[in-house]
Formats: structure tokens, C-alpha cells, sequence
């Protein structure tokens, strides 16, 4: 049976296809498009790849689109994706794609209905951000902060499109696609494939949207300079580290952890609040690091907590990712263990680093996408499900 992972080349983001089911009726789901430019280079041409090889007669089944994050970096493509479907159906043209559901939290998911006021407030960066200069000097944000603002209405289009394409969002959820603070939540999705949602947790969006209820209440919110760095920093340091969906993807014995963007830390008590852990430890067969291989997401703890045999990074080396000091977090946590490192892209500081390691007797593998090649498989083998 089959169950792999496909990582597009996706520049500095993230594209994925995951396949499962039987090899002679294989089934797939699409988790993130990549930044600009990314669908039109890898993710349009694989897809019609893929129906061209299984189904060039019909449309293709796609189980699941997936927006794990509302950066500009996952939403993008899948953005253009839809705005592709919706072009060919007002032409009344037959879709080449059936797309049973979508799963997108929006940025009225996560901080409430009333975030057309941090839109307001925030429409200076955004702009700023649109159009690559810098954020506007009276609203203090990161570039991450502009950048998931300026994605704010990606991820609304996203929503309106299904909403046009009479596609299902966020099925079997009412609402926001999270888990619950004890427990966890166990989606089937048939085909002997299930995914465990781990991330984002509803009682800490809850939260998330409460303290944004507060932060409405400061006077000139709108229009006042101190109303908009409150916005500010309230984007910056709570919902970019918090909008991502995280699954555990399970096929028979055979587990993957999707990451989107995630923090690590959250990953992992996510985990142990779920059961998932004994003794405070969980080991899988691939997982997807978080946010593009950026130190900023976990410690070496995570990576002694959650190990894997394989390991994923979808980067270009923009904005550093990967970066060294991850890589070397992988190596201390496992010290001579054996597993495989798989990058989309290679770069002359990757290949230094691990022939570094390679020297010190470190015994894990490397492998890059072929240039040539749209993507990289994991394949996790034809023992991932049982007949």
C-alpha cells in the first residue's frame, strides 16, 4: 500500500502531496502552494501530471486542500490554485479537479470577527509589505508580523473561492480546524488514512481572540499611532506563532507530523496532552520540520522528544532556513543514530556542514531533490497499510 510524502520545490515554502491507498487506486492530498510563483513552476505541472497518469479521463479526486499556515509562503499557491478552478468554471469549463474539502482557519478564525478592525489598523503594513518596501515607521512590525497580515486576504479569497467552487471547508469542523487543550482529535479520512490534529489548540485561540477583544478597547484604535503598535506587537507575538495546523498523518503502523509553521514547544505538549507520548517521548517514521528548518521553532529538546527516521525541509536558503544551528540540534539529539536528512535544495554551506559531520563518525544520510526533478518522495513503503 501506498503512503509517501512529495515535497515540491517550493522556494523558501512549503508544497506537499501526500499519497496513500492502494497503489492501483492511489489518493492524494494537497497541503500548502508555496509563495508566488511557486504553483506555476511545481504545483500546476505536477498535478497535471498526476491526472494525466490516473485519471485523463475524469477529474481527479483531491481528499483535501490543506492552508496549514496563513503566511504567503503556504497560502499563495493554493490561492492561485483556486483562482485557476474558478476561472475555468465561470468559463464554463470542466474542472479538472474534485476537491472533496478544504481546510483553511482565516484570520477571522483565529482572532474573531472583529478582525476587519486589525485590518484597519493595520493597512499601512500591508501596503508597506505589498509592495516590498519597508513597514510604515509608526507601526513598529517584524517581517514575519507584515508578512501574515498581507496574507490576511489570502486566506479569505481562499475561503470565498470554496465558497464559489461548492467545496466543503473545514469538514467535520464547525469552524476552525483545532484540537482541544486534553485530548485529542482523530479525523478518519477513509482509505485507511487518519489524521490526528495537534495544533492550533481552541482554548488557547480562544484566548488568543479575548486578548484581542481587549486590545480593540484602546481608544483610536483605527487611526491612533499607539492603537496601531498595539495591533502590532498583538500580531507579531501571538498569531503567527499560533495559526498553524499540525497533523499526525497515520497509515497502518506508518506515522508522518506535519508541521506547517509551528513552535515546537507547542508541538510537543500538543503531543503530550494528546497521549501520544510514553515517557515523554514519541518516535515517527518522517516529520516535517517546522517553519523551513528555522532555529526559532525548536530546541534540541524537540528534537530528543520527537524523533524520526526521516526528516524534511522545504527551503532555499532565504532568510537562512535551514540553518546550521537546526541541523546541529538533529545531530546532538541523536548522536550516532541513523536516519536521513531530505532537503528540496542544496546549497555549498549544507554540503560543508555535512561532510563536517560525516568526519566526526555521525552515521544519518543526506538527501537533496534532483535539480531536474519538481519534487522529492519519501516513501514510506508498501507495508505502510495493511490489506
Amino acid at each position: 500500500m501506498l503512503f509517501t510524502l512529495e515535497a515540491l520545490q517550493a522556494k523558501h515554502g512549503d508544497s506537499l502531496l501526500l499519497h496513500y491507498g492502494k497503489p492501483n487506486a492511489p489518493k492524494l492530498i494537497v497541503i500548502d502552494g508555496g509563495p508566488a510563483g511557486v504553483y506555476k513552476a511545481s504545483l500546476r505541472p505536477r498535478l497535471a501530471e498526476l491526472k494525466e497518469s490516473r485519471s485523463p479521463d475524469a477529474p481527479l479526486s483531491i481528499r483535501m486542500l490543506m492552508v496549514s499556515h496563513l503566511d504567503d509562503d503556504h497560502v499563495n499557491g493554493v490561492l492561485a490554485f483556486l483562482d485557476d478552478l474558478v476561472e475555468k468554471k465561470d468559463n464554463n469549463e470542466e474542472l479538472p479537479y474534485d476537491i472533496i474539502t478544504v481546510w483553511n482557519n482565516t484570520f477571522d478564525d483565529i482572532v474573531g470577527n472583529d478582525s476587519q478592525e486589525l485590518i484597519k489598523a493595520l493597512s499601512a503594513a500591508i501596503d508597506s509589505h505589498n509592495s516590498g518596501n519597508a513597514a510604515s515607521l509608526d507601526i513598529p512590525m517584524s517581517r514575519s508580523g507584515t508578512a501574515l497580515a498581507a496574507s490576511v486576504t489570502q486566506g479569505r479569497d481562499v475561503r470565498n473561492n470554496a465558497t464559489v467552487l461548492s467545496l466543503g471547508m473545514n469538514d467535520p469542523f464547525n469552524g476552525l480546524v483545532a484540537t482541544p487543550a486534553k485530548g485529542k482529535k482523530t479525523i478518519t479520512l477513509g482509505d485507511g488514512l487518519k489524521f490526528t490534529v495537534l495544533g492550533p489548540v481552541k482554548e488557547r485561540v480562544e484566548k488568543l481572540q479575548e486578548e484581542w477583544n481587549e486590545v480593540l478597547k484602546k481608544k483610536g484604535l483605527a487611526t491612533d499611532k499607539n492603537g496601531k503598535s498595539l495591533a502590532a506587537a498583538f500580531v507579531d507575538e501571538s498569531v503567527f506563532n499560533l495559526s498553524s495546523i499540525v497533523v499526525l498523518a497515520e497509515a497502518g503502523k506508518k506515522r508522518m507530523l506535519l508541521t506547517g509553521d509551528s513552535r515546537g514547544d507547542d508541538v510537543m505538549n500538543a503531543m503530550k496532552s494528546s497521549g501520544l507520548m510514553k515517557s515523554g517521548k514519541i518516535h515517527v517514521d518522517l516529520l516535517k520540520l517546522p517553519h523551513h528548518g528555522s532555529d526559532r521553532n525548536v530546541a534540541t529538546e524537540f528534537f530528543r522528544s520527537i524523533t524520526a527516521d526521516h526528516y524534511v525541509v522545504s527551503a532555499d536558503g532565504r532568510f537562512g532556513n535551514p540553518e546550521i544551528s537546526t541541523l546541529q540540534m538533529i545531530s546532538e539529539a541523536r548522536g550516532k543514530d541513523k536516519f536521513t536528512i531530505h532537503l528540496t535544495n542544496r546549497e555549498k554551506r549544507l554540503d560543508t556542514f555535512f561532510a563536517a559531520e560525516k568526519k566526526k563518525g555521525k552515521k544519518y544520510s543526506v538527501a537533496y531533490r534532483d535539480p531536474k526533478q519538481l519534487s522529492l518522495w519519501v516513501d514510506l513503503g508498501d507495508d505502510a497499510l495493511e490489506d
